[in-house]
């Protein structure tokens, strides 16, 4: 029996090795895709039996080592090891082939799985060998344990995220806990949720469904399925609707065997989109009944956990200092910070302020909102050196003074609105620590200015508020409300707009509306052509909308029977050739069962007629949906006749690609030729050989998907 399994170990990895060397042509059939899937199911044997040998062969007394039994027993648990790695390794490749994973993250994970299986195939077959080479055997085996755990902690940063393993003991992963008045909603509330539930096979290394989440502009763009949520949907969109589907559905997220998202979770995601998924805002800036500032409170450690090292003031200097129009409070039960608001305006002044001295140490909060304080108050305020939060807004400060501020090293935030203050006084605030947030409201700081204060700290944000008066705000694009894009006859044009006194200008032409010269949609309008229709919103005091835009199918022949020349794939593959000829156009979702597809090879048509036509243009209805790797073909060709033996080239299509701005949608392939009498078709529709460089995944094979084909 170990002579057989011995023996087997040798075409497994000569398969291994030519896999390696061929990986970019690998391509694997779906019965192997099941193999491949089971990758991390054994990939746990060979990591247990490796260690195991290296525990058993280098750490055991040498009397038991030269026993007999023992010596079987390791040879045994080598074999296996070496059996298991190889087994582990192939399917590994099998399961790499389908998608979805960072190149650069597989490709190590790929070749120090193989170097296992390699090793321990060589250390197997020279065992007897290497046991007399004593200091080559040791240093072999050590090798083999260290690239077997190596290879381990590889995979589990792609299954689960980078330094899954290490990221709770490492200092940059280490998140302190943010108080209640410190938080921001995203990165505060929101990011951990996905960096817990979902990020584990949502990352740069494994995007499941082409969805990363690493970064808030990948978040926002969506996976293949689209963006994750759509504040005009009833449900809030994807995310939210995989969150509440069954436990036992495929598509119910996270899948079932992970970490599921709590209720107080999925509460507070589904807040957070509802309410604008706004990524700057803080907890503490949400009005006080706001249903995500509640699930806050419960979630975040509240300011009076935060660690004071100073100790309290005497309760009688507090009760002496404090009165009706300078209320000194505890900042919470039990704690020394104090917190400070003035009121009543006219009984203000400097002396007020001075008088505070003896508990300068214990303030942490000054609210001198709406008081007379000037310029000159700025030196007595700088000696409050614990002060984390001081709000002067609507005070009669200029702005002159501010720079006194920078020794206070604790301070977070700063409120200004409502005075003078000038975008240069503000810099010498930058150079505080923790300084996070400065409230500009109604000021003559500008969105230019703030830009260049975000440059020399890019750690505080400037809230500016809402200006009313010069805000306008921008249409969303006409809705089409026609269900069949493939005309059998004339079809009334049916577009809407939900806002009152919009304008709704078209154009039929491919060329985009303007506000004058295109015409205005009424609902008149017909049409009975092969088109493009472009739509777009418009109303004096608006921004207009975007473009609406939307290709109508119509075939002036119908295609008597098609013949399907090559093999599509066996995933896409619909009802066959029938598909494209049946008039039933598909909706946007690749998988809904109304394309064919293919990415190995040219897809070859044949078109049949009972009788000659005259064709003058083929349009292929296609699909582009770039991050499923989804592209229009690199070259159509069309070959006519009378006779399906006897064809000649009518003319050759190289599609415009897209780019990295290109966004998704259905697409009409068309090639024109000169008018010929045919009673037979043939089409060659290339796919794209290697996506570009600016793509994922660059290098790889693009897919072409067909849904319909029509004649002139």
């Amino acid at each position: 029996m170990k002579n057989i399994i011995a023996t087997a170990l040798i075409p497994f990895n000569i398969l291994l090795l030519l896999f390696l060397i061929f990986s970019n042509q690998l391509v694997i059939p779906t019965w192997l895709q099941v193999l491949g899937r089971m990758h991390p199911v054994i990939l746990h044997f060979p990591i247990v039996l490796v260690l195991i040998y290296f525990v058993a062969v280098l750490v055991v007394p040498k009397k038991i080592i030269s026993e007999k039994w023992y010596v079987e027993l390791t040879e045994w648990i080598l074999l296996s090891a070496a059996l298991t790695a190889v087994l582990t390794a192939l399917m590994g490749m099998f399961l790499s082939r389908e998608g979805g994973y960072d190149a650069d993250s597989i490709t190590a994970h790929k070749y120090l799985g193989s170097i296992i299986s390699f090793l321990l195939f060589i250390i197997y077959f020279s065992r007897n060998f290497l046991k007399q080479q004593q200091v080559l055997f040791k240093i072999s085996t050590a090798c083999s344990a260290v690239i077997v755990v190596w290879a381990g902690h590889l995979g589990g940063d792609i299954t689960h995220g980078e330094n899954f393993v290490l990221a709770p003991v490492t200092p940059s992963h280490i998140k302190p806990q943010v108080g209640f008045n410190d938080a921001f909603i995203y990165a505060d509330l929101v990011e951990p949720i996905l960096q817990t539930k979902c990020m584990g096979c949502h990352n740069s290394s494994k995007a499941k469904g082409e969805l990363v989440m690493d970064t808030k502009e990948l978040l926002m763009k969506g996976g293949k399925n689209g963006k994750l949520w759509d504040t005009t949907k009833t449900d809030l969109g994807l995310l939210m609707r995989r969150i509440h589907l069954p436990l036992e559905e495929k598509e119910h997220m996270p899948p079932d065997g992970k970490p599921q998202l709590t209720d107080e979770e999925s509460a507070i995601l589904y807040e957070w989109i509802r309410e604008g998924s706004v990524f700057d805002k803080q907890v503490i800036d949400l009005p006080v009944t706001d249903t995500l500032r509640i699930l806050a409170s419960k979630v975040l450690k509240q300011s009076s956990d935060e660690l004071y090292d100073f100790a309290a003031a005497d309760e009688k200097q507090i009760n002496k200092l404090s009165n009706n129009n300078r209320v000194i409070t505890p900042l919470a039960m039990q704690s020394p910070a104090l917190v400070v608001n003035f009121y009543n305006k006219p009984f203000y002044n400097s002396k007020q302020l001075e008088e505070l001295q003896p508990l300068a140490t214990q303030i942490v909060e000054l609210n001198l909102e709406n008081m007379p304080v000037s310029d000159g108050d700025m030196k007595t305020i700088a000696q409050f050196k614990n002060l984390r939060r001081l709000n002067l807004n609507f005070t009669a400060i200029t702005g002159s003074t501010l720079d006194q501020l920078k020794d206070l090293l604790f301070l977070k935030s700063l409120s200004l609105s409502a005075t003078p203050v000038k975008p240069s006084q503000l810099t010498a605030l930058t150079s505080l620590p923790k300084l996070r947030a400065i409230y500009l409201w109604n000021t003559n700081v500008d969105r230019k200015d703030i830009s260049s204060l975000e440059e020399k700290n890019k750690n505080i944000i400037y809230q500016t508020g809402f200006k009313g008066d010069s805000t306008i705000l921008k249409l969303t694009p006409p809705i089409l409300e026609n269900d069949n894009f493939v005309l059998t006859s004339s079809t009334p044009l049916k577009l809407k707009h939900y806002i009152k006194g919009t304008v709704i200008r078209y154009t039929l032409d491919d060329k985009d509306p303007d506000s004058l010269s295109s015409p205005i949609y009424d609902t008149s309008i017909k049409i009975n052509a092969d088109l493009t229709l472009k739509a777009k919103a418009f109303k004096p005091g608006w921004i207009s909308s975007d473009i609406s835009e939307q290709h109508f199918f119509k075939g002036n022949y119908h295609v008597d029977s098609a013949i399907l020349l090559s093999k599509v794939d066996d995933k896409y593959k619909a009802n066959g050739v029938k598909t494209i000829i049946d008039g039933e156009k598909s909706d946007m979702n690749f998988a809904s069962g109304k394309w064919i597809a293919c990415k190995e090879n040219p897809m070859e048509v044949m078109l049949l007629f009972n009788k000659p036509v005259e064709a003058s243009s083929i349009t292929l209805s296609m699909l582009q949906q770039i991050g499923a790797y989804i592209f229009p073909p690199a070259q159509v060709e069309v070959w006519g006749g009378n006779n399906k033996n006897n064809l000649r080239l009518l003319n050759t299509l190289k599609p415009e690609q897209p780019t990295k701005e290109s966004t998704d949608g259905n697409l009409a392939v068309k090639c024109s030729f000169n008018k010929t009498s045919v009673s037979c078709i043939k089409l060659l529709v290339t796919p794209v050989k290697s996506l570009p460089a600016w793509h994922a995944g660059k290098g790889q094979k693009a897919w072409i998907f067909v849904d319909e084909v029509f004649v002139n």
